[in-house]
């Protein structure tokens, strides 16, 4: 009876907290219909605004909030292994999977020396890098759970790597298509697939040139997202190391969930109609975490180190343009 009280007690503390992210993430997803930064960003937006203007230290959401920014946010990242089918690299030439890997490779180190260069932290280094290097907002929030970060640092290059994508979807079809008149659209999608950060952004500036360059495009971006898993599990190895813990390597739950549903939906275990309302479910989950992150800003934290993190993340990824079109000009 005891433990049934305790349950209903918790359930009855994360609720308020709870329906406010929720709330947040449908009005995003709404909204993302007319601004094109995405429903990851604007629900961070959204709750920096509500935390700054409207809450301002209210307790009564505070539960529910932690419970949206943590448990949910694990449960996203689990159910984000749904879109990782590993029989995609089947039809992908050897040299281009070569350059992929050396492109985030690149990403990251950038990113980290660049951060240390601007005087940003490392964690925030880490999450702007993996960020611009691999898949966006999916791959910061996973990056996240592992290392040791704060909310206004996931917020932060989270609003940030979205608003850089989202103006990548007009200026890179653009400096392609006036400025590399000799590249072929395989070219073309290959720059794009593996340089711009979520799916969505990569296959809408993929589109505005042609079908066969948006198709491509998001086959070289689902390969740089099949990467995640072997760089959380290299940041989960960095981690455990560091902290020099003596009961060996430690696998984050998360983590185990993640690669377990990449093992299913790989071998086709999981029907149809199902994974696509679970992929639905992971989405709609993340933009709820993210809702509650952005509770958790405040003005003076994106003051702190916005604007250098910005710098670091445009430069990173202008960087990883550049080094996109050599690899293309001169091996593709």
């Amino acid at each position: 009876m005891v433990r049934i009280n305790n349950f209903l007690d918790k359930i009855k503390n994360i609720t308020p907290g709870l329906l406010l992210t929720s709330l947040i993430a449908f009005l995003s997803i709404y909204l993302a219909s007319f601004i094109p930064i995405g429903p990851v960003a604007i629900a961070i937006l959204v709750g920096i605004l509500i935390n700054n203007v409207f809450l301002d230290k209210e307790n009564l959401f505070k539960s529910g909030i932690s419970f949206s920014e943590k448990n949910i946010l694990s449960l996203a990242i689990v159910l984000l292994g749904l879109s990782l089918d590993f029989n995609i690299i089947k039809s992908m030439p050897i040299n281009s999977m070569a350059f992929i890997l050396i492109l985030i490779t690149t990403s990251l180190l950038i990113c980290y020396f660049l951060g240390l260069l601007f005087g940003i932290s490392k964690n925030l280094s880490i999450l702007i890098g993996i960020g611009n290097g691999i898949c966006g907002s999916s791959a910061i929030a996973g990056a996240s759970k592992i290392i040791d970060v704060d909310e206004d640092e996931i917020g932060v290059s989270t609003t940030i790597i979205n608003a850089i994508g989202a103006l990548s979807i007009f200026i890179l079809p653009y400096i392609l298509v006036n400025f590399f008149t000799s590249f072929s659209d395989e070219n073309f999608g290959f720059v794009i697939g593996s340089t711009i950060q979520a799916v969505g952004q990569v296959a809408a500036a993929g589109f505005i040139i042609n079908e066969t360059v948006g198709e491509y495009s998001t086959l070289i971006k689902m390969i740089r997202i099949l990467m995640l898993g072997p760089a959380l599990l290299l940041i989960v190895l960095l981690s455990n190391k560091s902290k020099q813990k003596q009961v060996g390597f430690i696998l984050p739950p998360f983590i185990v969930g993640f690669i377990f549903m990449s093992f299913l939906v790989s071998f086709k275990l999981i029907p149809s109609n199902i994974l696509l309302v679970l992929n639905q479910l992971s989405k709609i989950f993340l933009i709820i975490a993210m809702a509650g992150i952005g509770l958790n800003i405040s003005f003076k934290s994106i003051a702190k180190f916005g604007a250098k993190a910005f710098f670091v993340a445009f430069l990173s990824f202008f960087i990883q343009f550049v080094f996109a079109l050599i690899i293309v000009s001169l091996f593709l």
